[in-house]
C-alpha cells in the first residue's frame, strides 16, 4: 500500500474508533506464535486493534464513511486534484467491499451497502465542492458586490482592464459592474424583478443588506441559462459570460457554534420550521454546472430590495451527505491519569470493600 494511501485509510479507521497507534510491549517471537490459534496469531500480529470502552459505542458504517469524507477528509488532506479524492473514496470502497465479499459482519450488510453508496456520492461531489469554492463567486455576484456593498465594494481600480478577467486578483470597474448586472437581470430575471430593480435603479435606492444569523446557503434549484438567453448574450454582449439562476435556503452549519438564539428560535429551527424566504442567485454557466440539490455553501450572503440575492469569498463547500460528528475530537485523546495517586488509592479501597475479593469488571467510559 502506498504511503498517501496507507494514511488515508488508517486515519480513518482511526476515526472510526480503531487503534491504529503503535503497540507497546507486544513484541512475539516464532517460538510463542507457533503456541497460538489463528485468530490469537492475527491479533499478536495485527496493527489495529479497538479498545474496550469502546465495544459499547454504537456501530454504524455508513455515518463513520459519510462523516470522515465529507467533514473530517476535505480539511485534514486538502486534496487538490481529483485523483486524490478519488484514492480516499475508492480505497475505502474497497475496505467495504472485502468486508461484504468475506462475510466478517453479516448483520451490517445493508448498512455496509449504504456506507458504499455514500462512497460514490463523495467521490463525485468532493471535486465539485473544490472547483466551486476555487472558481466562485463569478461575475455576477463580483459585480453585485463592487455596486451594492461588500468585500469589493467601493474598492479604486480605474486601471484594471476587462480583458484580463481570467486573471484571480482582477477587480471589476463600476461601469462593468452595471453592464454584468444589466444583462443578468435581462436574461435571467422575472419580468417582476427586472422591473423593480429598473424602478430602484431610477430612483437611485437601490440597496443590500447582509442577512443575518445564518453560515450561507443550501442549494435547491439550478435553472441553467435557455439557448435563448446564451443567444442574447451572444448577439448584444459577446463579452459577457452567459447567467443562468439557482434557488437556494438559508443554512446553518452544526459544525460551527450556535448562533445567540431564544427557545422559540432555536426551536423552530431544529424542527426545520423556521420561516425563511427562499434566495434567489444569479451564477454563470460554468459555475452551475458544478451546484447540485443539497450542496451547502459557507459564505456571506446579501439581500437587495429588489428581490433577489448575492455571495461573495466562499469559505467552505459541502457535500449534499455533509455530516458533523464528535469523532475527529477523539483522535489521540488518552485516558486521564491521576499522577497524585489518590484516584488509584480510593479505587484500591472500593476493590477491597467490594468483598470477596472479586475484582470489578465493569467499564465506563
Amino acid at each position: 500500500m502506498d504511503p498517501e494511501r496507507r494514511e488515508v485509510f488508517m486515519r480513518y479507521l482511526a476515526y472510526g474508533g480503531v487503534d491504529v497507534g503503535p503497540k507497546m510491549f507486544t513484541g512475539v517471537d516464532e517460538q510463542e506464535l507457533q503456541k497460538l490459534d489463528s485468530e490469537q496469531v492475527l491479533i499478536a500480529k495485527g496493527q489495529a486493534n479497538i479498545r474496550q470502552e469502546c465495544t459499547k459505542l454504537t456501530v454504524d458504517f455508513n455515518t463513520v464513511v459519510k462523516g470522515y469524507l465529507t467533514s473530517y477528509f476535505p480539511y485534514f488532506f486538502n486534496p487538490e486534484t481529483e485523483d486524490m479524492v478519488k484514492l480516499a473514496t475508492v480505497t475505502i470502497r474497497n475496505f467495504l467491499s472485502y468486508l461484504l465479499c468475506h462475510e466478517v459482519c453479516p448483520e451490517y450488510k445493508e448498512n455496509i451497502d449504504e456506507a458504499r453508496r455514500s462512497c460514490d456520492i463523495a467521490a463525485k461531489e468532493l471535486w465539485q465542492n473544490q472547483e466551486f469554492a476555487t472558481s466562485s463567486p463569478g461575475d455576477f455576484n463580483k459585480a453585485c458586490s463592487t455596486l451594492f456593498g461588500g468585500f469589493f465594494y467601493d474598492v479604486n481600480v480605474e486601471e484594471n482592464n476587462w480583458n484580463n478577467r481570467n486573471n484571480g486578483n482582477f477587480l471589476m470597474r463600476n461601469d462593468v459592474a452595471r453592464k454584468v448586472v444589466k444583462f443578468a437581470m435581462a436574461g435571467s430575471g422575472t419580468d417582476a424583478m427586472a422591473l423593480r430593480f429598473q424602478t430602484l435603479a431610477n430612483q437611485n435606492t437601490l440597496h443590500s443588506t447582509l442577512v443575518p444569523d445564518i453560515h450561507g446557503f443550501e442549494v435547491i434549484t439550478v435553472f441553467p441559462p435557455t439557448p435563448e438567453i446564451r443567444e442574447f448574450y451572444r448577439q448584444h454582449a459577446p463579452d459577457l459570460n452567459p447567467v443562468g439562476r439557482m434557488v437556494g435556503k438559508a443554512y446553518r452549519d452544526p459544525g460551527k457554534p450556535c448562533y445567540d438564539l431564544s427557545a422559540e428560535e432555536r426551536l423552530l429551527w431544529e424542527t426545520g420550521t423556521a420561516s425563511m424566504p427562499d434566495f434567489q442567485f444569479f451564477l454563470e454557466e460554468n459555475l452551475l454546472k458544478l451546484c447540485y440539490p443539497k450542496m451547502k455553501v459557507i459564505t456571506p450572503v446579501w439581500e437587495l430590495n429588489c428581490g433577489f440575492n448575492f455571495f461573495e469569498d466562499v469559505h467552505t463547500v459541502y457535500s449534499s451527505i455533509y455530516t458533523v460528528l464528535c469523532n475527529d475530537l477523539m483522535l489521540g485523546y488518552k485516558q486521564l491519569v491521576d499522577l497524585t495517586g489518590k484516584e488509584q488509592d480510593d479505587a484500591e479501597e472500593i476493590e477491597e470493600s467490594n468483598g470477596n475479593g472479586v475484582e470489578k469488571n465493569e467499564i465506563t467510559l
